[in-house]
């Protein structure tokens, strides 16, 4: 009689199991970091939007002794003018009225073709002109200089909670706002 020395090559049920746990905690892993990632990418949109018109507001200051916006332009409320802020970009040109339009160009940001994932809302005032109440808490000097103020508004998790970012024409940061903080959906 002969005894054979083959082993059986394959895989058990149980090694099967673990190599499925193992890559189900590692998918789930990468879903998280993705999400992550997309989240603060887009956040980098209204972080480098603020920025710019941070640097294009003092230029246009160092020019024409006020910010954009305080003669002659009408920033008309938020833009896009046609959208609430969700999980899907729009377009620029979604701005609503010309004035509002050629309050964007003025500074030099509207770019028609551009998508956008957040909300802008810009303002700006002369002297002893007081901010509305969106920026009313932000402690804007405006009883002794010209001022602007900008903020960013989304709603990326489709929660309907905003969360958003602001800067101010007296600061040179970008504030984060919380969505307990108020109730910052336009």
């Amino acid at each position: 009689m002969k005894v054979s020395n083959q082993q059986q090559q394959g895989f058990t049920l149980i090694e099967l199991m673990i190599v499925v746990a193992i890559l189900s905690i590692l998918a789930s892993v990468a879903a998280v970091a993705y999400t992550k990632w997309i989240r603060s990418a887009r956040e980098a949109e209204a972080q480098s939007v603020l920025s710019d018109i941070r640097i294009k507001q003092e230029a246009y200051f160092t020019s024409f002794r006020q910010y954009a916006g305080e003669c002659g332009g009408d920033w008309d409320g938020w833009a896009p003018k046609k959208s609430t802020p969700g999980e899907s970009a729009v377009l620029w040109s979604d701005i609503a009225t010309t004035y509002a339009t050629a309050a964007w160009i003025q500074l030099g940001i509207f770019n028609a073709n551009k998508h956008l994932y957040f909300r802008y809302y810009i303002e700006s005032g002369a002297p002893t002109e007081a901010p509305s109440t969106i920026f009313s808490a932000a402690g804007i000097d405006y009883q002794n200089e010209f001022w602007y103020a900008a903020r960013a508004v989304h709603d990326l998790d489709g929660n309907g909670k905003c969360e958003g970012f602001e800067i101010y024409s007296q600061g040179d940061l970008i504030s984060e706002l919380k969505p307990e903080a108020a109730n910052l959906c336009p």
